[in-house]
């Protein structure tokens, strides 16, 4: 199993998403440059919840949502429309939960004054 996946298939990932392409078919080389551009703005975008140094080494666990987010993106790009910011919160909401270090079921430690 694979930990990480890269912007290619992030690209290939948000077309299915977003309808423009099957399973075994290739993007036009404006559909994939139009996705593609959108990509290391969300990166940045969120690079506060979670820091993805390199664009073809995201992990696993945040593709999905990235694709996501991406999607909403590219297709106020497409669509020339503005970005449906309600879609980007849900998103960064995710991965906020995502990103979250779980419980650790430890005692708590106090020191006392």
């Amino acid at each position: 199993m694979t930990t990480s996946r890269t912007a290619d298939n992030l690209v290939y990932e948000v077309a299915g998403l977003l309808g423009i392409v099957e399973a075994g078919e290739t993007l036009g080389s404006v559909e994939y440059d139009t996705i593609n551009s959108a990509i290391d703005p969300v990166l940045e975008e969120v690079s506060a919840i979670v820091n993805i140094g390199d664009r073809d080494d995201i992990p696993t666990r945040y593709f999905q949502t990235l694709a996501r987010l991406v999607t909403v993106h590219a297709a106020a790009k497409f669509s020339n429309t503005p970005l449906d910011l309600a879609a980007v919160a849900q998103h960064e909401t995710r991965l906020r939960y995502l990103a979250a270090a779980g419980p650790s079921y430890q005692p708590l430690k106090v020191d006392y004054f």
